[in-house]
């Protein structure tokens, strides 16, 4: 999605190790991922990455701030509860915004966008339940802090990620799928869960 960039400046044995390690093998694209994130302290992340979320949210609660790398590309992601929704902001190693992530309930997406991606699963797999949504939000950093501010989205790019079990050909997986503003399918992934893992349905 980003440019990938080395990170030279960040010592991971300073990291507190609160690793989580994920292997995504990307069905759209025909590779494999690997996505490994770290707890860092404040003074880890760079100041504007820092200064952004204040001026855009100023989370009420605690800033939880990751490390993660993903098949090479590194990034810090900023964590935290805003309007008692889930928010997750990533940040390239200068700390410039990539997007926000705000975790919603199914429910509440747009009925015609349930219906497009609804619609997309039938085609695809004979059962699927949905685990989790997010809604994803791009664009320029000041356009990002307007719409943080007024919920304006109208020069910001709004996708949906949804985490879901899928069953097809008797192997049931747990993928990640991503949707433009419309409920198209733009890219799909299977999320590899360790041997000891039971997908039930």
């Amino acid at each position: 999605m980003l440019k990938i960039k080395s990170m030279p400046f960040v010592k991971l044995p300073i990291f507190s190790f609160i690793g989580l390690l994920v292997f995504y093998s990307g069905q759209t694209m025909g590779q494999e991922k690997t996505e490994r994130e770290f707890r860092v302290k404040a003074e880890e992340v760079p100041e504007a990455a820092k200064r952004w979320v204040i001026q855009a949210f100023n989370p009420s609660n605690k800033i939880k701030w990751f490390y993660e790398e993903t098949s090479g590309k590194s990034s810090f992601e900023a964590k935290f509860s805003h309007d008692r929704l889930n928010h997750s902001v990533e940040f390239d190693l200068s700390g410039k915004i990539e997007d926000v992530e705000v975790q919603v309930k199914w429910t509440e997406l747009p009925e015609k966008i349930q219906d497009a991606i609804t619609a997309y699963f039938e085609s695809k797999f004979s059962k699927f339940r949905i685990e989790k949504v997010q809604v994803q939000y791009t664009g320029e950093p000041n356009e990002m802090i307007k719409w943080a501010k007024t919920a304006s989205s109208g020069l910001i790019q709004t996708r949906y990620e949804v985490e879901f079990y899928g069953e097809s050909e008797n192997a049931k997986k747990l993928w990640e799928g991503l949707f433009d503003e419309n409920g198209k399918m733009l890219n799909l992934r299977e999320i590899i869960l360790p041997a000891a893992s039971n997908l039930f349905f």
